[in-house]
């Protein structure tokens, strides 16, 4: 039996060296990836980026805490007041979500590209969730409607789409799918005490049987 044991923390201590050492390769093919990508415009942009918390334990933490489950995309804006907005007000977005707002999971390479990119847009990052049930429901729910170009985003909002002085249509997704704030310099964040990711309206199903009729 002590023989037995014996062998079984063996295994158990090679498996753990196995996977720290594999996490310090990871690291380190991180670390040589994020100096390809930045140091070749400047230097300084590298020290620049590595200072900044949006790969911080807690902030990563909080970012992909429903990925198992759920979308997640990022909007950038420049000032908190206007980030506090969109918490209470929910996300305005001019025909198309994905043009100011991408999606994001727990790869870190990827994302730090993608913050790259988007950073200066402004120090402050509105974290949209939304589950992965309520997406298939109402992209099953467009598709038997038999409505073409159509995305679920804009079926989900309680407020009848506007146009914009660019007579584009302005939607508003509901404040229920703003998880929270993050500033990604200071690392600060804050959270939406309304937030659900599952939450659904009847106003849903009346923008589907609306945009039925206009498809027919």
């Amino acid at each position: 039996m002590e023989i037995f044991l014996l062998i079984v923390i063996l295994i158990l201590a090679g498996y753990i060296a196995y996977l720290h050492t594999k996490l310090i390769k990871r690291d380190l093919q991180f670390e040589s990836l994020l100096k390809k990508m930045v140091v070749s415009e400047s230097p300084a942009k590298y020290d620049e980026l590595r200072s900044e918390k949006i790969l911080d334990e807690d902030v990563m933490k909080f970012m992909l805490e429903y990925e198992d489950r759920a979308k997640i995309y990022l909007h950038y804006t420049k000032f908190k007041s206007d980030a506090e907005n969109i918490l209470k007000e929910g996300f305005r977005f001019a025909e198309s979500f994905y043009k100011t707002a991408f999606s994001v999971t727990s790869d870190r390479l990827d994302l730090l590209v993608k913050h790259n990119s988007k950073r200066y847009y402004g120090d402050y990052v509105i974290v949209i969730c939304i589950s992965d049930r309520i997406i298939k429901y109402y992209n099953d729910e467009i598709a038997k409607a038999g409505i073409k170009n159509c995305n679920y985003e804009n079926i989900l909002t309680e407020r009848p789409p506007e146009k914009n002085d660019n007579a584009d249509t302005v939607y508003v997704l509901p404040s229920k799918y703003i998880k929270g704030i993050i500033n990604h310099r200071t690392g600060e964040i804050i959270k939406n005490p309304d937030f659900d990711p599952d939450y659904s309206s009847p106003w849903f199903e009346i923008n589907i049987e609306k945009m039925k009729t206009i498809n027919q």
